[in-house]
């Protein structure tokens, strides 16, 4: 979205600095800007108002103030706020508003550093119109494959701004993945955007570099919205003057930043943006540039930025409603276009970021980039990212009890979860432990589980479940993280459960694990095999002794995956060290893992997930090597469940395979993944699974999901339970 920023450089050369260096354009009389690219960005990344505390998605408020800006109604002069109004008649505009804070990374690339960015930045001038199709005698003045090398180039501008901010978020945490406080410190000064090529990893802290990255590269997502006919409505007859809306709601596939493949399949015959000629010639008509204003280009007979353009209109930053659009821009005018163009942004946004957290976690791994983005999301890391309290239980039966334990820790690392799990304290090493600005960095340590006394006190208000002779000890686990919540909130507690597949007493341990999820306890259950390794893939209900009846098993899986948490199965004893990775993947307590993010795939589990028509599809990663040969598989463990799977490999953005499982179709989804479906290099490899709603089937269901490759689990390091 363009607006006076741009401008300002033609008209008021003494006042560019003056003007861009605090804040985003609100000036709806003359300009027609409402800050839409803020609020915008505001309605997609706002925690709850109520709270104001991030769950690793949403921002707060100052953080979000650094990817979004903040506009004010005063432009604040030497301390001193001076009315908009006064300086609008200064200028000859009338009413200015003026952000009184900051153009926010999104805005930046509006922003004179020293000058605005390029139509790369905006996705401008990938204009086409196929005259023949629709009876026009002139031919149009550019070809299908022109618009989409210019498509190309935007594209391309955008995965590098991605990248930049993938490439700074390394410096957030050390190698150990404690935050480098000096990195993440906004309380005292904002970030800046300015010159970005210099600044760029060099003089900027890493968390402004990071968040400069990503919203650079959301601004472009954004515009593409609001200056194409992707979801747009029109209506015949079409010409230069108004080409044909596509009207789509989905999010185009050539958009997807982690790609690094030429877009040419996928963009739509009939897609365009408009010519931005330059300000002082853009217009219904596509015209020559302008001879005052150096860089305007000639888009004489072409369809226009004007013509295409939803940049104005007001959006509410709470909810993203609209109002107000345009007016006098064609594409504005006809009702519903700037709402459409608002909310296929919005989602866009949300979906850019999620692609940008699975980013992070694969470059620099689970436990570092939780951290990282920890950091990113939340006002004060260096304090909140810190403090978590961990029950780790075994089962009393079968002979493998070690004794339970309760162990406090910085942040999660798996091998310190398997420090404790073998019944000995983890060590967190040297720069461990409380500073003065940060009392929940705690030093960390482990212990056996106290014998709690269960008689209810003044102090907790708590029903306890009776203690059990065999099986999981979830009932002390669960009071004994209540019961410190004032130390470490619960929503940074967790239970992690080592038990068997034939042990009969799981279905007792519901109530528990309910509870648990209640209190904002995520618990991840592990069963263990007997001896003999369980076949590959997915496993019949009659080899899966858990419980009395089926309905009582899945009523136990759903509490586990309720709580946040996961419920695997080991094909192998020596698999609890890929257990433990998966727990970390998924996300040790709410605070660690945002369950919108794909869970990254080890072999030698079979994980269970739970999907429903109003959520979001389970989505998973994996790497995978050119040598291996990978077998995926999944499959419904809910009767007259109906599922969509699809396996797509991320960089070179394509599906490799894609069908329905559950009633009606195959029983299961497997995939082989030989020599020719592997790539030598950066093989990532993402799956998706997804509810399908249809007459007699459930409305929401549980399933399973297996992987498998032929050098058979001798990474993982055998655990003796």
């Amino acid at each position: 979205m363009r607006g006076l920023r741009g401008s300002c450089l033609l008209f008021l050369p003494s006042f560019t600095t003056l003007v861009f260096s605090f804040g985003t354009i609100n000036e709806p009389l003359h300009i027609g800007q409402h800050s839409e690219h803020e609020r915008l960005s505001r309605a997609a990344f706002r925690c709850h108002p109520k709270t104001g505390v991030s769950d690793g998605v949403c921002f707060e408020e100052l953080s979000l103030m650094q990817l979004a800006g903040t506009s004010g109604p005063d432009l604040i002069l030497g301390g001193i706020a001076v009315p908009g109004e006064l300086m609008g008649n200064l200028w000859g505009f009338g009413e200015v508003h003026v952000g009184r804070g900051l153009n926010g990374a999104v805005g930046a690339p509006d922003t004179l550093d020293p000058v605005p960015e390029g139509p790369e930045a905006h996705c401008d001038n990938a204009d086409f119109l196929d005259s023949l199709a629709f009876g026009l005698e002139e031919p149009y003045p550019r070809t299908r494959a022109e618009a989409t090398k210019e498509l190309q180039t935007c594209i391309n501008h955008l995965r590098r701004r991605f990248g930049e901010g993938l490439d700074a978020a390394d410096n957030i945490v050390d190698e150990h993945a404690r935050i480098v406080e000096r990195e993440v410190e906004i309380k005292h000064a904002h970030c800046t955007f300015s010159f970005p090529e210099l600044q760029m990893h060099l003089f900027s802290r890493s968390k402004c570099s990071t968040i400069e990255g990503l919203g650079r590269a959301l601004h472009g997502i954004q515009d593409f919205y609001a200056h194409s006919n992707w979801a747009d409505d029109a209506a015949a007859p079409f010409g230069p003057d108004n080409p044909p809306g596509l009207k789509r709601d989905d999010a185009p596939v050539f958009l997807d930043l982690r790609g690094d493949s030429d877009i040419a399949k996928q963009v739509p015959h009939n897609l365009s943006t408009g010519c931005f000629g330059g300000i002082l010639s853009d217009g219904p008509l596509g015209k020559q540039g302008h001879p005052l204003e150096p860089g305007s280009m000639d888009c004489t007979g072409r369809i226009t930025h004007h013509t295409l353009n939803k940049d104005n209109g007001y959006i509410n930053s709470e909810n993203g409603t609209t109002s107000d659009p345009g007016p006098n821009t064609p594409r504005s005018d006809i009702e519903g276009n700037f709402d459409r163009a608002v909310q296929a942004a919005i989602r866009d946004s949300r979906r850019q970021w999620r692609y940008f957290r699975e980013e992070i976690r694969r470059l620099y791994g689970t436990e570092r980039g939780n951290i990282i983005i920890c950091s990113l999301v939340r006002d004060n890391p260096a304090q909140d990212c810190y403090g978590r309290r961990i029950a780790i239980i075994r089962d009393a039966y079968d002979g493998i009890s070690g004794g339970n334990r309760i162990a406090q820790m910085q942040i999660p690392i798996s091998h310190w979860l398997q420090t404790e799990l073998r019944g000995q304290q983890h060590d967190e090493g040297a720069h461990s432990g409380p500073i003065s600005a940060n009392t929940t960095k705690n030093k960390g340590w482990g212990e056996e589980m106290p014998v709690l006394n269960l008689a209810p006190t003044h102090h907790y208000d708590i029903s306890p479940k009776p203690l059990i002779s065999q099986g999981l000890d979830m009932s002390t686990s669960v009071l004994e993280l209540i019961r410190n919540a004032s130390d470490v909130p619960a929503n940074k507690s967790a239970i992690v459960a080592i038990s068997t597949i034939k042990n009969h007493h799981l279905s007792e341990q519901l109530a528990h694990v309910m509870q648990a999820g209640d209190e904002g306890i995520r618990v991840h259950l592990g069963l263990l095999p007997l001896q003999e390794p369980l076949p590959f893939g997915p496993l019949a209900q009659a080899d899966v002794e858990i419980a009395q009846d089926q309905k009582r098993e899945e009523d136990l899986i759903t509490a586990v995956l309720r709580s946040g948490g996961t419920y695997s199965i080991l094909h192998h004893r020596s698999y609890v060290s890929a257990f433990l990775d998966h727990v970390i993947s998924r996300g040790l307590t709410q605070y660690d893992n945002a369950q919108d993010t794909a869970t990254h795939l080890v072999e030698g589990l079979a994980i269970a997930d739970y999907v429903t028509p109003d959520t979001e599809p389970r989505r998973y990663s994996f790497d995978a090597h050119a040598l291996d040969n990978v077998v995926l598989s999944v499959a419904p463990i809910t009767s007259r469940l109906k599922l969509h799977v699809t396996l797509r490999h991320v960089r070179k953005n394509v599906v490799l395979r894609e069908f329905d499982i559950g009633l009606g179709g195959n029983a299961t989804f497997r995939a082989e993944l030989g020599l020719y479906d592997v790539p030598m290099k950066d093989a990532w490899f993402e799956l998706e699974v997804a509810h399908v709603q249809a007459e007699r089937l459930v409305g929401s269901g549980l399933f399973e999901v297996s992987l498998e490759t032929e050098h058979g689990g001798h990474e993982w390091e055998h655990e003796e339970l």
